[in-house]
């Protein structure tokens, strides 16, 4: 990820705006900057993953749902990136700086099969880090 690109993800989600709005304003960003169909923020809970904020041409097909289903609990369980073998869509844990624990999922799909090769897992992975603050 561009040094640029870097400082203004993290000024998008560390100010004073409502939670919802930081988190929708960055999904945005996302999108844009890697080109991608649709691009979702999510809490995750105790028992259920669910969104805080998104972007793209379609609404969530859940607004939450368990914390073991589908690629989100697969990266919730393993702590690592999910990358779907039939869809193209990756789902990046959101871990706490300090405790490890995941607290958050950042959720990218794309319309071109094959995009999320080893440059755009990394730059996903940058943003998942950057988007801590949402957590805070």
């Amino acid at each position: 990820m561009s040094r640029q690109f870097s400082e203004r993800l993290s000024a998008a989600v560390d100010n004073a705006e409502a939670r919802d709005e930081r988190a929708r304003h960055a999904a945005e960003m996302i999108r844009d900057e890697g080109g991608y169909r649709w691009v979702g923020i999510y809490d995750v809970g105790d028992e259920e993953i669910a969104i805080l904020g998104y972007t793209g041409a379609r609404t969530p097909a859940h607004s939450s749902l368990g914390i073991s289903e589908g690629l989100s609990g697969e990266a919730v369980r393993l702590r690592k990136t999910a990358v779907g073998n039939d869809v193209a869509q990756a789902v990046v844990p959101i871990l706490g700086a300090e405790s490890g624990v995941v607290i958050g999922t950042l959720d990218a799909e794309s319309d071109r099969t094959g995009v999320f090769d080893a440059d755009d897992v990394a730059f996903l992975e940058d943003c998942a880090a950057a988007l801590r603050p949402l957590y805070d």
